[in-house]
């Protein structure tokens, strides 16, 4: 079988949330190389979806354009992934503890859609994100202790979270060698692509069994 039969074979929404967090990170990426003035460690990681700023680079219409399309389009993609995930789940602690990867996924959404523009709405939104990813990963591990063969991850889902306590800690206590938030941003943002992308491998490779019909 070649690989294109094997990615057709796998199921849309599971697909969707594989893919969705290289669709963040590429536009990311993109905002970041028309943007010749950003600076990891002097500005946040919105600035660049910042609709008429011009002290990172020119072109700031089309740079926050791509930039928050990313962010909307991977956060919508994981509430539609958790939708159809939640229809499936037989298991009552995963049903409850899914619900914080959902508010998550509904913050980057709308991170995307509110920009530095629409204040205070979008640091509301994005402390939001932040705050919640943390609590998703918690909820799910300890609501999988019971499941033996899943303890590899319970254990990634506890400790993960506290990357992000450390940087954003160390960021706002000044202990940190920037000054700016778009380092604390990305690396935090990394250990959720790496959680979810663990996520979304036990659910394709059936190691979810247990709790989804």
């Amino acid at each position: 079988m070649s690989l294109s039969e094997k990615i057709r074979e796998v199921p849309k929404p599971i697909l969707m949330a594989a893919i969705a967090p290289l669709i963040a990170l590429t536009c990311i990426a993109i905002a970041i190389l028309i943007s010749p003035d950003f600076s990891w460690t002097g500005n946040a990681l919105s600035d660049l979806g910042h609709y008429i700023q011009t002290d990172i680079g020119p072109n700031p219409v089309v740079r926050a354009i791509i930039f928050n399309a990313g962010l909307a389009i991977t956060g919508t993609a994981m509430v539609y992934y958790i939708i159809w995930l939640l229809r499936q789940l037989t298991d009552l602690p995963t049903k409850i503890a899914i619900i914080p990867y959902f508010i998550a996924s509904v913050f980057l959404t709308a991170i995307g859609v509110f920009s530095e523009n629409f204040s205070p709405t979008h640091y509301i939104v994005s402390v939001g994100f932040f705050f919640s990813f943390p609590w998703a990963m918690w909820f799910i591990g300890f609501s999988w202790i019971q499941f033996r063969e899943l303890w590899w991850f319970v254990l990634i889902s506890l400790a993960l979270p506290f990357i992000s306590i450390y940087l954003w800690w160390g960021t706002f206590a000044g202990v940190m060698p920037w000054t700016g938030v778009a380092l604390p941003e990305m690396l935090t943002s990394l250990t959720a692509i790496m959680w979810i992308w663990g996520f979304v491998y036990l659910h394709h490779t059936g190691k979810l069994a247990n709790i989804i019909k």
